[in-house]
């Protein structure tokens, strides 16, 4: 087998595992021994490969979520004008929640920042 080969199998092996898939299913997709796939775990840059991998799958798909969030509020929101006042109530209540939750975690995450920012420019007696 060329080194190409090799190097490309543990790209394969390591976006099947960054995406979740078993160890076993994972060796049986690309094509090498469950021993291979432990071994290849074992080795720390192999791993730091795969979490990378894993992060960047994980930041396109909450880029995706992002994108449409706008659309999915236009749509919940349009349903406050259905004539069922059910769907009105469901509606107004879902709007009513996910934005409050939205509005903590904007600013938990902006307090967390300031927290950090302070942190960083008054570095403490144990830095």
């Amino acid at each position: 087998m060329t080194q190409f080969d090799t190097e490309n199998k543990d790209v394969v092996l390591a976006m099947a595992l960054a995406a979740g898939t078993s160890a076993a299913e994972a060796a049986r997709q690309t094509g090498v021994s469950l021993s291979t796939v432990n071994r290849r775990m074992a080795d720390p840059d192999f791993r730091k490969f795969v979490a990378d991998l894993r992060g960047q799958m994980l930041a396109a798909a909450l880029g995706r979520l992002t994108d449409n969030m706008t659309r999915a509020a236009d749509a919940l929101a349009g349903l406050l004008d259905d004539p069922n006042p059910t769907i009105r109530i469901r509606a107004a209540r879902s709007l009513l929640t996910l934005g409050l939750r939205l509005h903590d975690a904007v600013d938990v995450t902006e307090r967390v920042r300031k927290l950090e920012e302070q942190a960083n420019e008054n570095p403490g007696p144990y830095s």
